[in-house]
């Protein structure tokens, strides 16, 4: 089974996807927030990306698999069409099967550790301003340029000293945790990696991120310079967080452990609870 890879998909694969959808009214979940306009007509944006790869590979890549609403919409407005994104509030837009998945680990984390926050966003864990780079951090300078030199492609915007979050922190252990979904698996994120000073303490295995990287290859061109931007942000994560006092950034593959499904039985999963435990 091939792995679902956005950029393979053209114009000509969403016009037979959009057919294909009006002529048989397949069954999917229902749209919650990004459309794809057509005809004055609400189309759900990420069912007709599945679609639109279907025609490409002759695969339906599960909802799962799929970055989310958001970039589906970039996706197509970046093929010409008319697609919108609609804000839901609080968390209710994220993919079922990953709310199940990170509200069964929070649980989990909670039940050991005690109080878990989410987003948890830190002062000085901030987006250097990448335009004036002669001030910006020596290492994070360093580890920018490999990422940006890799595909020669440049990060064109971002939040001046924007906060980046955590997706879970927990306080009586001063850890964070980063749930990394396919789309974190990149090359460049690979070169970010390897770019690290071999000093950087670290809570993963840096020689398993990478392989991942380069076994999954995901893309997000919506911008073109996303995956850049996402490499990026990861580093600034990896890099600041023991210099602010915290400890070493734990990441997990969302993939490895079915939370939702498993609870703490699997071996992995009791690897993981050990590993924060013994931090």
């Amino acid at each position: 089974m091939m792995q679902f890879d956005e950029r393979l998909i053209k114009k000509e694969h969403v016009e037979k996807a959009i057919k294909y959808y009006l002529d048989t009214k397949p069954e999917h979940s229902k749209a919650r927030s990004a459309f794809l306009m057509h005809d004055g007509v609400k189309l759900p944006a990420k069912f007709i990306i599945r679609l639109a790869y279907k025609e490409v590979s002759g695969y339906l890549p599960p909802s799962e698999s799929l970055t989310g609403g958001r970039a589906s919409v970039r996706v197509l407005i970046a093929l010409g069409f008319n697609a919108i994104y609609e804000k839901v509030k609080g968390r209710a837009n994220r993919n079922p099967v990953k709310n199940a998945r990170r509200s069964a680990f929070k649980e989990i984390l909670e039940k050991h550790f005690g109080k878990v926050e989410l987003e948890k966003k830190f002062p000085d864990i901030r987006i250097p301003d990448l335009l004036n780079r002669t001030s910006m951090d020596m290492e994070l300078r360093f580890i920018l340029d490999k990422i940006e030199s890799f595909r020669e492609m440049k990060i064109k915007k971002w939040r001046k000293n924007g906060k980046l979050s955590f997706d879970f922190f927990i306080p009586a252990k001063n850890i964070v945790i980063e749930f990394d979904e396919r789309q974190h698996f990149t090359l460049p994120r690979a070169v970010s990696l390897k770019a690290y000073p071999d000093r950087t303490k670290l809570g993963f295995d840096k020689g398993k991120w990478i392989k991942l990287c380069e076994d999954i290859n995901a893309g997000d061109n919506s911008p073109e310079y996303r995956d850049e931007q996402r490499a990026f942000y990861d580093a600034i994560r990896d890099i600041m967080a023991p210099r602010m006092g915290l400890k070493p950034v734990i990441r997990i593959f969302e993939s490895e452990v079915l939370w939702e499904k498993e609870g703490e039985s699997s071996p992995k999963a009791k690897e993981i609870l050990r590993q924060i435990k013994n931090m």
